[in-house]
Order: structure tokens, then sequence, then C-alpha cells
């Protein structure tokens, strides 16, 4: 066998020293922390929740969060300390909630954990979160204009929308608040209704907005939709309405199309 030159021999004899010295080094006292995910992605408006876990042999002192967008600091969030529970002799567990916001749509934001015991040990993880854009909020981010109403269920199928409601824009904004502009060709019954709160449901498949009479604030009315698509550009939900107090050919069963296009 050839044999190793004296070089190299030493560099593979230091190299076994210090890995050795490492692993003696260990302090099996020392913090742990583990997160359940140290990456996240979610949608806009809704709420991620993770559970960190940590093992404090020398007891526990204080557990911080900080947070950082686009990698600098959020003064706004500042510093937070914490309080786990107790999950058992020197264990313990913190679970860890934020709800995603609009404003941090691809952008860079993180979380950082720092654990420190009783003597002054500490130990850090770091959580990465990305926030997608929900479809609520591209439908708050926009004004609509309605440009179809089509019923589906007549035979033949047939366009229903009237001249006076083609330049109905509709405005759902962000705090759930519903308003209209009803143009310059205003329907004879526009305004009769006042719009209150609309909502998107976690699964983003159905859309509800309610609304009560001018004249009768008791009467409250509430719309629940189907979202057949939604995009930057257009917004399509269906409805079923019960319209056999029309009398034949009506029946309970109509479906409507609803198609609106974003607007400035």
């Amino acid at each position: 066998m050839r044999p190793y030159p004296l070089l190299t021999t030493l560099l593979i004899a230091s190299l076994y020293f210090l890995s050795a010295c490492h692993k003696n080094s260990d302090d099996p006292n020392a913090p742990a922390m583990s997160l359940s995910t140290e990456n996240v992605t979610g949608k806009s408006g809704k709420l991620i929740e993770l559970t960190v876990d940590l093992s404090v042999p020398d007891g526990f002192k204080e557990l911080l969060i900080s947070k950082g967008v686009n990698l600098q600091p959020d003064n706004t969030y500042g510093i937070k300390s914490v309080t786990p529970v107790s999950a058992g002799g020197t264990n313990y567990k913190y679970e860890f909630t934020y709800l995603l916001s609009p404003d941090e749509v691809d952008k860079l934001v993180g979380f950082n954990f720092k654990l420190t015991d009783n003597k002054g040990r500490s130990v850090e993880k770091d959580l990465t979160v990305n926030t997608t854009t929900s479809a609520a909020q591209i439908i708050f981010s926009h004004k609509w204009l309605l440009k179809s109403k089509f019923q589906e269920t007549a035979s033949p199928p047939v366009e229903t929308i009237t001249d006076c409601e083609k330049d109905d824009v509709y405005n759902w904004k962000r705090d759930s608040t519903i308003s209209i502009n009803y143009g310059t060709k205003a329907c004879a019954f526009d305004g009769f209704n006042v719009y209150d709160k609309w909502t998107l449901s976690d699964d983003e498949k159905t859309f509800t907005q309610k609304y009560h009479s001018l004249f009768n604030p008791s009467a409250i009315t509430i719309e629940t939709y189907n979202v057949r698509s939604v995009s930057k550009d257009r917004l399509v939900m269906d409805i079923v309405l019960d319209l056999s107090w029309l009398g034949p050919p009506y029946t309970d069963k109509e479906k409507f199309v609803y198609t609106f296009d974003a607007v400035p």
C-alpha cells in the first residue's frame, strides 16, 4: 500500500483531533429548540400555526420572537417575550400563530425565535413565511364592473343584463363593507337596498353578501354565490334563485351567472 505523504497524514490527524474535541465539548445541558416547520406558505388573510418545542435542563429564562421584512427588522412587530407551557420535566411548548397580511405578499418575511436558559446560554431558530395572494385580496383590491347576468337555466339560456345595469361598479372593500356606483344609467330601484357586508369562505368557493331594505332595515337578505373563477381581470360567480312566484316557465332553481370585469 502506498504510504500517505507526511503532510496529508498530519492533516487527517488534525481533523480527527478537532472533531473529537468538538464532540467532547458538546454540553448535554445546553438549551435546545425545534419548530414543527421552518417554512410556511399560505394565502393572505389566513392564520398559520406551528409548535415550538423547548428543552431547558438548567431552567427556562425567556423566549423572544422578532420579525423581519425584506431583511429589515419590523419595528412595528417589535420583540415579543412569550411564555411557553410546561410539557413535563424540563420540556416546554409554545404555540405560535400569525395572520398572513395582504401587505406582505411576495415579500421576504421571517421570524426569529431565541431561547435563553437560566445560565444565560441561548439557541435560535428561524421561520420563513411566504404569503401569496388570496381570492379575497384580489376581490377587495379592485372595483368590478358588471358585464353579464346570464340566465343559464332558461330555455334557451339568455343574457338578462339591462342597459341601466351595464355601468354598475361594485366595490367589495377590505373591511368587508360594500359600496356600489350605479353610474349614469341608474335603474328605477337602485339604492332601495343597502349593502352591508361580504365574505368569502376559507375554501374560496362561496361568496356571500348581505343587504337590507332602505325603508325596512329589519328586512335582511343574504345572497350566496358559487365562485367559478377569480383573477385580477375577471370575477365569475353564479347564484340559484327561486323565481317560481313569477309562474311558468320560471322555477325555484333558476341559475344566473354573474360576470364582473376589473376596472381602475
